[in-house]
């Protein structure tokens, strides 16, 4: 399965203390420009021994290379990156009128905090699970999903 994953407020802070962040050893900390969420590392490598595919998709204008520069301090590979270029660039996404269109991308289902993207995907039928940034246990619940949408 393709899973993706939004970045800021989900696995990127947007503010100091939003929520607890990974560590990272001090001579990575040139290549991670963005600190990732606690419990990421940990979730992603549980996804990916399960062989599912590993995407972030944000409304940033972050450089693809950039966020798998952060991912890459971590430990993580990432399978493909959507940012908000590659995103207007998709004739299917712009069509579809959502500021983000995970089918355009074949992307089986979307991590995100906003809660307008959560009704973009009832919308539009796309799978949205809505992670809060004060909820501790989220990973928890993305892995739960996960074997729900797989069934």
């Amino acid at each position: 399965m393709r899973i993706a994953f939004d970045l800021d407020g989900t696995l990127v802070p947007m503010f100091a203390g939003q929520f607890p962040v990974e560590p990272v050893a001090w001579p990575m900390r040139a290549f991670a420009p963005d600190p990732l969420r606690r419990q990421t590392i940990q979730l992603f490598r549980l996804l990916r021994a399960r062989k599912h595919e590993l995407w972030v998709y944000t409304s940033s204008l972050r450089r693809p290379f950039d966020i798998r520069r952060t991912f890459w301090a971590h430990g993580i590979r990432l399978d493909g990156v959507i940012n908000a270029g590659r995103h207007a660039r998709s004739d299917r996404a712009v069509r579809s009128g959502a500021s983000k269109f995970p089918p355009a991308f074949a992307i089986d289902l979307l991590i995100d905090d906003a809660p307008g993207v959560a009704l973009e995907g009832q919308r539009h039928g796309f799978r949205v699970l809505g992670i809060d940034p004060g909820d501790f246990e989220w990973s928890q619940r993305v892995s739960t999903e996960v074997d729900r949408v797989i069934g």
